[in-house]
């Protein structure tokens, strides 16, 4: 049930803007969504967002998440990856929880990365180069996936793991494996040699699969499972585009950015995919600071814009980029230590907000308490004209 809309969406709203083929992914040109970068906007907060909801991670033990690194919503279940991995029901309530770690069969010491497929959480272990599987909605280990890949992070998808591949003399960037049998290598995706352009960027998991983006091209692939599908396109205006000479000398120095004179210049490097239904948000770089973009899949209209704020509120550092779709809205999430920051900012101003947009948000800072884990913002944005 959608609530009244809140100006703290503005706060989190920055975080969800602020995460191929086998034989030329830079050269495909079909992408699924082709979006023309428009000039940019100020847009009001109003303009873009309908309405916002607030959901609180409730602590059964008034202990601390730590470090939160990735957020997924699916099936009316809220998973949390931090030092261990955390589920929620949608109000808030903790289902279950692991956060023991060990070298066991059914332990895992540095969790990376995890998503949810066809009823299974899969929890990958970048330490012990392994893969969990749990039932999603019991949190009861199931079974262990162990491979000779070295991996960064991976990702089940159906009956397929994709693992971020990280093998010394193994250019290709991903690795596909079968779910049964994971020493069978069954593909591979977006060789460094072959593809020097496109082989640095980000992973964004959706539900339907994982999102490769690239901090060199304007383009995004969506892996799902043994296809690699051309996704995201943005057209940046020609003056704007980052030269070729300007990318090889980036893959030369190992760079992500132009160096010297030339930074700042160029629009590029496509990052922090996150998508519900209706809509699909990221950012470019500029070279000193990031465009953000809402594109409506519905009218094929798109907004680019920077950051909006003019009251110091709206600026309070509480972001963070940890998001993701679900349905029709995007969420957000946001760890205490942040919101007790704000708070402190927000104490400093010297008087509460009288506007009614301020008062929401700072009522919804205030509610929290310490032994809260955090707090989950679902958006819903509005359809652009």
């Amino acid at each position: 049930m959608k609530k009244s809309f809140s100006s703290l969406t503005l706060l989190w709203l920055l975080a969800l803007t602020i995460s191929c083929s086998h034989s030329n992914p830079d050269g495909v040109s079909e992408f699924k969504y082709n979006i023309t970068m428009t000039e940019l906007t100020e847009p009001s907060w109003y303009d873009l967002v309908d309405s916002v909801s607030y959901i609180t991670l409730k602590s059964p033990d008034n202990t601390a998440m730590g470090e939160i690194k990735q957020l997924i919503v699916n099936n009316e279940r809220i998973y949390v990856l931090a030092d261990g991995f955390y589920c929620f029901d949608m109000e808030g309530n903790c289902l279950f929880k692991q956060t023991t770690k060990g070298r066991a069969r059914n332990e895992f010491m540095d969790a990376s990365s995890m998503s949810v497929s066809d009823g299974q959480l899969f929890i990958y272990d970048r330490m012990q180069y392994k893969g969990l599987f749990y039932n999603a909605q019991t949190g009861q280990y199931i079974s262990t996936l162990n491979s000779t890949l070295h991996g960064r992070a991976g990702y089940c998808i159906g009956d397929h793991v994709i693992i971020h591949n990280l093998n010394d003399g193994d250019d290709e960037r991903f690795k596909v494996l079968s779910k049964e049998d994971p020493e069978n290598v069954l593909t591979g995706f977006f060789a460094e040699k072959e593809h020097l352009t496109s082989i640095r960027g980000t992973d964004s998991w959706v539900d339907d699969g994982l999102i490769y983006s690239s901090y060199r091209r304007d383009l995004a692939w969506k892996m799902t499972g043994k296809e690699c599908i051309p996704y995201i396109s943005i057209t940046v205006p020609e003056e704007q585009k980052l030269p070729d000479q300007l990318i090889d000398e980036m893959i030369d120095n190992g760079s992500i950015s132009p160096q010297g004179d030339a930074k700042g210049e160029y629009t590029y490097g496509l990052s922090e995919i996150k998508e519900c239904d209706g809509f699909i948000t990221g950012q470019l770089n500029d070279g000193k600071s990031f465009i953000y973009f809402i594109f409506d899949k519905g009218s094929g209209k798109s907004r680019f814009f920077k950051y909006p704020a003019k009251e110091v509120w709206q600026q309070l550092p509480i972001g963070e980029n940890v998001c993701a779709g679900y349905k029709d809205c995007i969420c957000t999430i946001v760890k205490p230590e942040s919101v007790l920051f704000a708070k402190s900012i927000l104490g400093s101003i010297g008087k509460e907000p009288t506007q009614e947009k301020f008062r929401q948000a700072y009522n919804a800072i205030n509610a929290l308490t310490e032994n809260d884990y955090a707090i989950v913002a679902r958006i819903w944005l509005k359809g652009l004209k």
